[in-house]
């Protein structure tokens, strides 16, 4: 299993800096977060191809591009265009957000639609499309991530079992047998849950910290089912120094994989 490192916690800089970041972390490659305030923005998709050069000068990999893509336009058209051109197997879209004002049923019609179409365009341009499970969705857990996909056989699917935390979630086990060979990529990142004056919430934490998700558990179980898929390692606490939070937690992946 390759180990990655999200690229949201780096911020703004510039594809060489960002390469040695992660480089300097011990990841394997890069999953990169195309997001405005990021290194690519959407609006200059193009230097996707730069990062991936910058990672492969460093003997690393651009493996997934993290979008926040939801249908087809001029902005995905490019965005596609440019995983292409760069190589990148895997491009994540966005997030469908549930909305109780509109209903589940309607909702999964047309955002099926919408994945349906940028699943055809990112076929014309040979990549591979994939929809995380997700909290504050139509697609948190792998059971409704399927119904989302429905007959769309060429989605992948992004794991996250903390991402589940936050809302409830299937066992990591079922997660794995229902997405079978369509899981692509896992999320890596841990929560805890914490009481506060306002009741109970779930807050990010430290993954070398531990929480509720057991990944010493999950991890022999993805190796013993034969996943050999990358595991991308997310920073969405709080830190002063976001390399060496990256560097801290992916290292400890790297133990738990042994």
């Amino acid at each position: 299993m390759r180990l990655l490192a999200f690229t949201k916690p780096f911020g703004p800089i510039d594809a060489a800096r960002l390469a040695e970041a992660v480089a300097s972390v011990g990841a394997d490659g890069a999953d990169l977060l195309v997001r405005e305030g990021q290194t690519v923005g959407p609006g200059d998709p193009g230097d996707i191809a730069l990062v991936a050069a910058e990672l492969q000068r460093r003997g690393l990999t651009l493996d997934v591009v993290t979008t926040d893509l939801l249908d087809t336009g001029p902005d995905a058209e490019r965005i596609v265009a440019a995983c292409a051109e760069a190589g990148a197997p895997l491009m994540r879209v966005g997030f469908y957000r549930y909305d109780p004002a509109v209903g589940y049923r309607r909702q999964v019609e047309e955002c099926r639609a919408a994945l349906a179409r940028l699943t055809r365009l990112a076929a014309r341009h040979g990549v591979r499309l994939a929809l995380q499970l997700h909290h504050g969705t139509i697609h948190p857990s792998a059971s409704l991530a399927l119904a989302l996909a429905g007959d769309l056989d060429d989605v992948r699917f992004y794991a996250d079992p903390g991402n589940q935390a936050k809302e409830g979630s299937e066992a990591w086990a079922l997660n794995a047998d229902l997405l079978g060979d369509r899981m692509a990529c896992m999320g890596v990142k841990n929560a805890v849950w914490r009481s506060t004056a306002d009741g109970w919430v779930c807050e990010w934490g430290p993954f070398a910290d531990g929480g509720v998700v057991p990944w010493p558990e999950i991890l022999p179980g993805l190796r013993a089912r034969g996943y050999t898929g990358p595991l991308s390692l997310h920073v969405h606490y709080p830190a002063a120094d976001p390399v060496a939070a990256v560097r801290r937690d992916l290292g400890h992946l790297r133990r738990l994989i042994g």
